[in-house]
């Protein structure tokens, strides 16, 4: 497998939101070629996420043109740090699988994973590595799945670029991402909540509860609300959620079930989960501080459609898509808890007015300008797709499952431009919404 990225006009993933500009792809291929050789996946310790990637392959989706593509690559070029040496004693080992399975978490050793994968690639191709390695049901696989929704879905988000643009070389990184990331222990709560739904599925699934309505029993749960503490810092998920909190919101958790050998009912639940995180992401409104959406649980909405990409795969057996998108609903309760439970504003998205006059095409254009490290286009692209996916199921039969209706996705990706518009990285976001001091910044102040 050659290293360099190979964007193709015939392969531009599941959605184009503008036309392609000319020369874009091109620019595209060689900044992501320099990204892959050059650029180490953590930019910093512990496990700070290189975006380069996300932002390259989505602004070129949203109609970037060469220009636009290399500013956005210029601006994330600064903090990045040089990919790190191989281990060749390591590397000759990787093919055990013990020894494997021993190496996981030292992120130290991105770069002898990415060495590993672009060579099990080029001899068995994508399709079958990500068989073996996330969907196999060994000890391997079940743990590297579990590694793929670590970081706050990182690892989900780059290997949806890669399956969904279909190159090879990212899918590799987005693997060895995976392998090399810090744990926060959410694969306790997946094998607990998985087993016992197990025990109860078939009850559940005749008549299965919202996803909408698992977010309340999470925060009506005083185990769950208070296992995160403003104290554990960056381990709210870790210490607070998975420690403290873990059996109590498997017990909520494992109720999000989709029914076996339903393609249909996999579909519809996918739309669902879709439509649930974005409601939670912009129903969140402190009336007292300046609007803002919370860090950690936008990752829910941008790595919302590459779940989409990887269910539409036809070499993915269905019981592989349905146990992905039931982990995948499973964490974005655990974020929530982890974010400290806030209320959630019924209106807050739907009473919004401001930047009335934008429409989509204003917004992608709008995201592909902004300084910014991916995460407002990713969002904005995000929330279309989320759009697109769930129209059919807003009304009738399963319409109180989906809370986002109608110009509620168009009004929130104004509302996540209005509140990033020209910041600085550090304040663009309130990090872990539910909690008072998260909104005594200074720039929050009404």
């Amino acid at each position: 497998m050659t290293s360099n990225i190979q964007l193709s006009p015939t392969s531009l993933g599941i959605f184009k939101a503008a036309d392609i500009a000319p020369g874009s792809i091109e620019k595209c291929n060689t900044l992501l070629d320099i990204n892959h050789e050059k650029y180490h996946i953590f930019f910093q310790d512990p496990a700070f996420h290189n975006h380069m990637a996300h932002s390259l392959l989505t602004n070129l989706s949203l109609g970037a043109t060469p220009q636009e593509i290399e500013d956005r690559f210029n601006d994330l070029v600064p903090i990045q740090r040089e990919i790190p040496d191989i281990d060749q004693v390591l590397l000759k080992d990787l093919g055990n699988p013990e020894s494997f399975y021993n190496a996981i978490g030292q992120i130290h050793q991105y770069h002898t994973f990415l060495e590993f994968f672009k060579g099990e690639i080029l001899v068995k191709g994508w399709k079958e590595v990500l068989q073996t390695f996330l969907f196999a049901r060994t000890k391997l696989a079940n743990r590297m799945l579990a590694q793929l929704l670590e970081g706050v879905y990182h690892p989900l988000i780059h290997l949806g670029f890669g399956v969904e643009f279909e190159q090879p070389a990212i899918i590799a990184e987005a693997l060895a991402q995976a392998a090399s990331h810090d744990r926060m222990n959410i694969e306790d709560l997946f094998f607990e909540a998985e087993n016992l739904a197990s025990k109860t599925k078939a009850q559940q699934i005749q008549k299965p509860k919202p996803l909408i309505e698992l977010l309340s029993e999470v925060r009506a749960s005083e185990t769950i609300r208070n296992g995160p503490r403003w104290s554990d810092l960056g381990g709210k998920m870790k210490n607070g959620v998975i420690g403290r909190a873990g059996d109590a919101l498997a017990k909520i958790a494992s109720q999000f079930a989709i029914r076996d050998d339903d393609h249909e009912d996999l579909e519809r639940r996918t739309a669902e989960m879709i439509s649930v995180c974005a409601y939670l992401v912009g129903s969140v409104l402190r009336k007292d501080r300046k609007r803002k959406l919370d860090f950690f649980v936008m990752h829910a909405v941008n790595s919302s459609i590459f779940c989409t990409v990887l269910i539409r795969q036809d070499w993915i057996k269905l019981e592989d898509k349905i146990r992905l998108i039931e982990w995948k609903g499973r964490l974005d309760l655990a974020w929530y808890a982890a974010e400290g439970c806030p209320s959630l504003d019924d209106v807050a998205i739907s009473n919004y007015t401001g930047s009335s006059e934008m429409d989509w095409q204003d917004l992608y254009s709008a995201a592909r300008n902004e300084c910014d490290d991916g995460h407002v286009s990713k969002f904005v692209r995000a929330l279309k797709h989320g759009e697109n996916e769930t129209k059919p199921y807003e009304d009738g039969e399963w319409g109180t499952y989906f809370p986002m209706k109608g110009d509620m996705w168009l009004k929130l990706a104004r509302i996540c431009l209005d509140t990033t518009k020209g910041l600085p990285w550090e304040v663009k976001w309130v990090w872990f919404a539910g909690f008072n001091e998260a909104w005594q910044r200074p720039d929050l102040q009404l």
